[in-house]
């Protein structure tokens, strides 16, 4: 298992190299989208005279790919030749080219490059959930070399399809929304025919309920007034005039302790998330039990529930002596994943993070699961005193612990000094595995996040 692990974080990690790539390859390069890592996706390559013969390769973590034309059924090599190269992702629905080269023989060919965009972008409305809205005004942005856009809806009144526009970049238009789900299939045709499917409801009422239980716990007009260092229940519910599916999600506290550490997910410097996947239902409730922190002074703590753009917030008052006047107020900040790309991963496919600080070269989460939609990101802290520095960084990621295998993480240092990593107060084992002229790197496999402490001498 750990050689796996190795063979594939040092294939990934290291620099793509073309320098031994025969004649046969053709490589190239796809940029990221603004939103989107181009990490794992396919690129597929075909010659002009036949779009069907075709082989796929997988862009790198350098955004980098290279295919064999030798793999292609019943392709003679030769000079001159024109062949074309393609991103063509139904699932994700992310398209770039096509483009293409003519065959040289000298050496690898290298097609220009690609960027990776949304084939159907749906600018606006952002909502997807709607109280008493019979309509709606659309705006849809469509890839280069898309510009033919249909549509068909379900809804409970029924079926109904048609075309939106032709020989457009861009449109926006009105739709009419019926009561309960409506299921909508956007269409685009150019190069090849690829869809996006997006569903809106359009409800009665939508209702968010948060209880607390707990012997010493009052219900106050505008808050919940709870004692520290208890055992507290939160029961987080919703009720809705029709069915609706989603993620209900319940943002706590950071500093409260939730039992189940390997479901919640990072949110912010200052909240979790737990997470829970709901399937047409009218109502649901979850209950959670949360261990508050123990304070001297009263916290005031804010709550959240959300399931798509509609959400419900709740003050927790947090008391250990009632006598004490005044109280501090805990803020809700900012989520982090608000800037960093989308990233794909799996079990041989890990999340690539990139370090911006020298003695950090990579972090590469593996997933236990085919991962289409994960948010992750490194934070740095430099402490300097007069006399040392101490680094620490930590990992963030919106995969569950319970959803990652192991944490790849390779480091650097200088060849006249030394390295020793701790994840609290315990030193993580390094493994040398290469050096270069002015650097030893060496390997650790984690299970944690962090922070960790790096101490460099």
């Amino acid at each position: 298992m750990t050689r796996g692990y190795l063979f594939l974080a040092v294939f990934f990690i290291i620099l793509f190299s073309l320098s031994h790539v025969s004649s046969n390859f053709v490589c190239g390069f796809v940029n990221d989208s603004q939103n989107f890592s181009s990490s794992w996706s396919k690129v597929i390559i075909y010659p002009d005279e036949n779009h069907s013969k075709i082989i796929q390769c997988e862009i790198n973590p350098e955004n980098k790919f290279c295919c064999d034309t030798e793999e292609l059924p019943a392709f003679n090599y030769s000079v001159g030749k024109k062949i074309f190269a393609e991103v063509f992702d139904q699932d994700a629905g992310f398209v770039a080219g096509p483009v293409n080269l003519y065959l040289t023989g000298e050496g690898y060919d290298l097609f220009p490059q690609m960027n990776l965009q949304k084939a159907i972008t749906i600018n606006s409305p952002i909502e997807k959930i709607f109280v008493n809205q019979s309509s709606i005004i659309l705006n849809i942005a469509l890839a280069e070399h898309y510009n033919n856009l249909k549509y068909s809806l379900n809804s409970s009144e029924g079926f109904s399809e048609g075309n939106i526009c032709t020989n457009c970049t861009t449109v926006e238009f009105p739709m009419s929304l019926d009561k309960g789900k409506n299921e909508i299939i956007f269409t685009a045709y150019g190069p090849r025919e690829i869809s996006e499917k997006i569903i809106f409801y359009n409800l009665d009422y939508l209702n968010f309920n948060l209880e607390v239980f707990c012997k010493k716990c009052k219900i106050k007009p505008n808050y919940f007034y709870v004692p520290s260092n208890e055992n507290i229940i939160f029961s987080s519910s919703f009720n809705a005039s029709h069915n609706i599916s989603g993620e209900f999600l319940f943002y706590f506290p950071s500093d409260w302790k939730f039992f189940n550490y390997f479901i919640t997910k990072d949110f912010s410097s200052t909240h979790n998330i737990l997470t829970e996947n709901i399937t047409n239902r009218m109502e649901f409730t979850a209950n959670y039990t949360l261990k508050s922190p123990e304070t001297f002074i009263k916290q005031e703590y804010p709550f959240y529930q959300r399931i798509e753009n509609k959400e419900s917030i709740n003050k927790v008052l947090l008391f250990r002596f009632k006598f004490i006047p005044f109280h501090k107020t805990n803020h809700f900040a900012k989520g982090y994943f608000n800037f960093p790309v989308v990233q794909m991963g799996s079990q041989d496919h890990p999340i690539i993070l990139h370090s911006t600080e020298d003695y950090l070269k990579t972090v590469a989460i593996f997933p236990k699961k085919q991962i289409f939609n994960s948010y992750s990101y490194l934070e740095f802290e430099t402490k300097k005193s007069a006399k040392k520095e101490e680094n620490s960084f930590k990992i963030l990621t919106n995969l569950p612990p319970g959803d990652i295998d192991k944490i790849f993480l390779v480091f650097k240092v200088e060849k006249k000094k030394s390295i020793n990593v701790f994840s609290g107060e315990k030193e993580i084992p390094l493994t040398f595995y290469e050096q270069d002229e002015n650097y030893f790197y060496y390997f650790a496999y984690v299970n944690e996040k962090g922070p960790f402490t790096v101490k460099i001498f």
